[in-house]
């Protein structure tokens, strides 16, 4: 298993550098892309930066650079659905583009996909879900969605009734993607930076780096429970 681990930001990427063992590190694409040992596993870590065109560019690098089989993003993401809090981890089991009409671009054209969205993988799940058993923070499983927008009060509810999702953020469809046409197994992980009830920017930029430390602590835990079952 060849394991790689993307965040969006040097907020969100900086808890796992800062408890990578050993390792090197490699400038490519513009991006810094760390090898080393954390949680016990020998992984591949990068900084995609914001957005999807960035996600997929970094992730479709790492498979092919890097050879990663398996692949996990670690950052935050806004809580859409009401009973989320502040600082609560989201696992996604499904991913979609909120700001794509899924049907025209990835259904009716080449190179046809079989619908507009894309599962997690079953055995990251399963592992997430033994590594949510008494973890410090509540953990919720379900729909996330990406775009390419903060998604504020202006928006949230227009992306609420097309998707309902749990959480939202702006890159994690675009990884889901890429490895679903690439046979890889993915999951993403977020903390809640902001809701409904704490919304806007500033919320996101008071709570992100708490947040991303919470998200890097149960992609650990993760880790250790997948190991267990490999």
């Amino acid at each position: 298993m060849a394991l790689g681990i993307i965040c969006a930001t040097k907020t969100e990427a900086t808890p796992f550098i800062e408890k990578l063992v050993g390792g090197t590190t490699e400038h490519a694409a513009l991006i810094d892309v760390h090898e080393g040992e954390f949680a016990g596993v020998h992984v591949v870590l990068a900084c995609c930066g914001v957005g999807k065109t960035n996600a997929a560019m970094v992730s479709q690098m790492l498979i092919d650079r890097y050879g990663v089989d398996v692949l996990v993003n670690s950052g935050t993401a806004g809580g859409m659905d009401p009973s989320l809090d502040l600082f609560d981890i989201v696992v996604g089991s499904t991913f979609c583009h909120h700001d794509v009409d899924a049907q025209m671009v990835l259904v009716d054209s080449y190179p046809y996909y079989p619908g507009g969205v894309f599962d997690a993988d079953p055995a990251l799940i399963d592992a997430a879900r033994a590594a949510s058993e008494g973890f410090a923070a509540p953990v919720r499983f379900g729909a996330m969605v990406s775009g390419e927008q903060f998604i504020d009060d202006e928006c949230r509810g227009d992306v609420i009734a097309r998707h309902d999702p749990l959480a939202v953020d702006m890159e994690s469809a675009a990884m889901a993607q890429t490895c679903f046409a690439n046979g890889v197994a993915f999951v993403s992980v977020r903390g809640i930076t902001d809701t409904a009830e704490h919304d806007g920017f500033g919320n996101y930029e008071i709570n992100s780096t708490k947040a991303s430390a919470i998200a890097c602590d149960f992609t650990a835990s993760l880790l250790k429970a997948l190991a267990i079952r490999s």
